[in-house]
């Protein structure tokens, strides 16, 4: 009976945000693939990651929270691991470690490559989460570079844009969504996301108010997302007048996905959800403030990103907003 081959995992740790995490798939899906692992997780904040497993590269999520991570800055010559340690049984399952966390740190990759090497033989690369001063590429494509260089491949690539892709059950979750606030998914449908996790980067409400209200004179129904965060910093007669329209408030991410799939366009800022819509293929429009798009622009088959000027981000201005609207239209 001819002997198996032993299964290969991999593991990649970042403590980001929603599209920070995102923005490494691409990288993860060519380690997966040219080191033919079985599997491969990925560490990090659960609530960013946990629909990860079946719809992308990823096999297995794992929260950050509990794991003791911050350790893993301590001096080195404090830094010790116990018998049964948690921290090095979690590392001890991989042969590829990619940390985007403690690049910077001295002592943390010191201790990260002790804790691994207790245990097994490992590879372990620390890669900069952000591409620093080369402002002319990519940040996914940096990643890719960066990790290449470390481990000198010099494997060709070329990255899937569609890095999500939605589960069957997702489709009929998100119809049902739709239908709790009345909306036919078989009519065309924008979903719109007014937030973003900074406020800088966010085009004023009124101009999404007054987009929403010009594509349902043209028989589109406009969806709102509103989270906790265009919660808090939206006034309270902003809210008022953005719920006019159908509004989806405070969803996981799962059940954003699940929305998303109903969306015939996506519009939205630079943000975590701009990056999701983008890396399920959707069309989208995305719109773009002080961020420079050519490192951070979502990726996507169907993606148009708009690069607004600052006073788009701070009051209503008609023309920029006549402007959107005519894309929208047009990508229906």
């Amino acid at each position: 009976m001819p002997c198996e081959k032993p299964s290969k995992t991999g593991v990649i740790l970042h403590s980001g945000a929603i599209g920070d995490c995102l923005l490494t798939l691409p990288l993860a899906a060519f380690i997966k693939k040219i080191y033919a692992l079985h599997r491969l997780d990925f560490i990090g904040p659960s609530e960013y990651i946990n629909f990860y497993p079946g719809r992308t590269c990823i096999d297995t999520v794992i929260s950050m929270d509990g794991l003791d991570l911050h350790r893993l800055f301590e001096e080195p010559r404090s830094f010790e691991l116990s018998d049964n340690d948690r921290l090095a049984s979690t590392f001890s399952r991989y042969e590829q470690v990619v940390s985007f966390l403690g690049f910077d740190h001295p002592a943390f990759e010191k201790n990260l490559l002790f804790t691994v090497h207790s245990t097994h033989s490992a590879e372990v690369t620390l890669i900069p989460a952000k591409p620093g001063s080369n402002k002319a590429i990519h940040v996914s494509d940096y990643y890719l570079d960066f990790f290449n260089q470390e481990q000198q491949l010099e494997a060709a690539f070329e990255p899937e844009l569609t890095t999500v892709s939605p589960l069957p059950d997702d489709y009929l979750a998100g119809s049902h969504l739709l239908e709790q606030i009345h909306v036919d998914s078989e009519q065309p449908v924008v979903v719109i996301a007014p937030g973003s996790g900074s406020r800088k980067k966010c085009w004023y409400w009124e101009n999404f108010f007054q987009t929403a209200s010009d594509l349902k004179s043209n028989g589109v129904q406009p969806v709102f997302l509103l989270g906790p965060a265009e919660q808090e910093r939206f006034e309270d007669a902003a809210l008022q007048t953005i719920r006019q329209f159908p509004v989806l408030e405070n969803l996981s991410l799962t059940q954003v996905l699940q929305v998303l799939t109903q969306a015939d366009v996506f519009l939205g800022n630079d943000s975590g959800i701009g990056h999701l819509a983008a890396g399920m293929g959707k069309k989208a429009v995305i719109l773009f403030g002080p961020t420079n798009l050519v490192q951070y622009a979502p990726r996507g088959k169907n993606v148009v990103i708009q690069h607004l000027p600052q006073e788009n981000f701070n009051h209503f201005v008609s023309k920029s907003q006549a402007g959107i609207v005519k894309t929208l239209l047009a990508m229906l």
